[in-house]
Order: C-alpha cells, then sequence, then structure tokens
C-alpha cells in the first residue's frame, strides 16, 4: 500500500475527484490504525519518497492543479494541528483517491389530486370523491469519491494510520468552491489523527 503523490510519478483519479465533494452531502469518515504504534512522539512529519514508490498501472489523468491543491491542504491541516514540516520526519504522509459509481433507488407515493371513485357502503354502491395516488421510483446513479490519507512509520514504511472521507460527486463546481470543499474534507479526515485511546 505504498502509493505516493507526485504528479509525475502516478496519476490519481483526479479528473473524476476534481469535480469535488458536495456541500449539500456530509463527508462520511472512517479511520483504522496500528494498535501496536505509539502516537504520541508524532511531531515533524514529511511525505513518502519517491523511493519508497511502489508504481502501479494506472488508467487515471495526472491533475496537477488537484495534486497541489490536495497537497497543500493536507500541510495546513496538519501544522493546524501542531505538527511540523521536517526534513527527518517522524512520520511519512501520502494520499489516494478511488471512486465508485453508486445507484440511489427512492420510491415515494405521487398524489395527484381528487378524482371520482366507486366505493361500497353497508350494502349499497355509491359513488364519491377520493385522493388518488400512485408509488413512483426514482433511479439516480452518481460517483461516490474517496479521499484517502495515510499515515506510514518513515522506519519500516509500514502504514500505521488510514482516514478515509467519501461523499458524492457533483457534476460541476470553480476553483475556489473546489479549494474549500477539499480543505473541508482534509479537516475531517485529519480532526481524527493522532487516534484517541480506545477508539
Amino acid at each position: 500500500m505504498k502509493t505516493r503523490h507526485l504528479m509525475n510519478k502516478k496519476g490519481y483519479l483526479v479528473a473524476l475527484f476534481s469535480l469535488a465533494l458536495t456541500a449539500c452531502s456530509s463527508v462520511s469518515v472512517s479511520t483504522d490504525y496500528d494498535q501496536s504504534a505509539d502516537f504520541s512522539e508524532l511531531k515533524g512529519f514529511n511525505w513518502l519518497p519517491e523511493s519508497a514508490v511502489v508504481e502501479k498501472e494506472s488508467a487515471y489523468l495526472n491533475n496537477r492543479i488537484m495534486d497541489e491543491r490536495i497537497t497543500k491542504a493536507i500541510n495546513k491541516q496538519l501544522v493546524e494541528q501542531g505538527f511540523k514540516f521536517a526534513s527527518t520526519a517522524d512520520f511519512y504522509i501520502n494520499y489516494s483517491i478511488t471512486s465508485e459509481k453508486k445507484t440511489d433507488i427512492r420510491s415515494y407515493d405521487n398524489y395527484s389530486g381528487y378524482g371520482p371513485s366507486w366505493g361500497w357502503g353497508v350494502g349499497y354502491g355509491h359513488r364519491g370523491m377520493s385522493l388518488s395516488a400512485h408509488t413512483e421510483t426514482r433511479i439516480d446513479e452518481y460517483q461516490q469519491g474517496s479521499l484517502i490519507i495515510d499515515v506510514i512509520d518513515p522506519k519500516s514504511l509500514e502504514l500505521i494510520w488510514r482516514g478515509v472521507g467519501s461523499k458524492r460527486l457533483p457534476e460541476s463546481t470553480d476553483a475556489a468552491d473546489m479549494d474549500k470543499l477539499v480543505a473541508n474534507i482534509v479537516k475531517n479526515i485529519l480532526e481524527k489523527f493522532p487516534p484517541k485511546a480506545g477508539k
């Protein structure tokens, strides 16, 4: 699981993720970590070195703008949380992006108003007015994007913490909104790092 954020070494699924994370839906965050790792001594961070990269074939498009946006957001958030960028790091950072097609199926009653109807009383047939309704089903296909942030031990190069933030991808957004949305999901993920005991 040793990937790299460098734009010139590996393509990410930035073409889809660059559509951004919609403001109308919340960020779903999950984390996992090595319970034997000591997170209390982590102070300085750096990005996973190129020498540690395991190259994989990828058809994803490189996107320098998005790579710089995500990298900057992660650096800024870690500094705000009290960590510092260091040449000799206590931990390495790496990110990757995934996306998958989702289908949302919803059924609801569509009331079309009052119309004539036939009913039965006690032994008598009667005609009256009733509220007519029919059930409609809506099928909505969309892309669910996930930003994965990894914390890696600099000595063993093993993963010690992972945070995943997932959100539905919108159809379009502008650069300013993109900056805010990426910063928001990065914050939601990294606020859970380092892990608290028992969580």
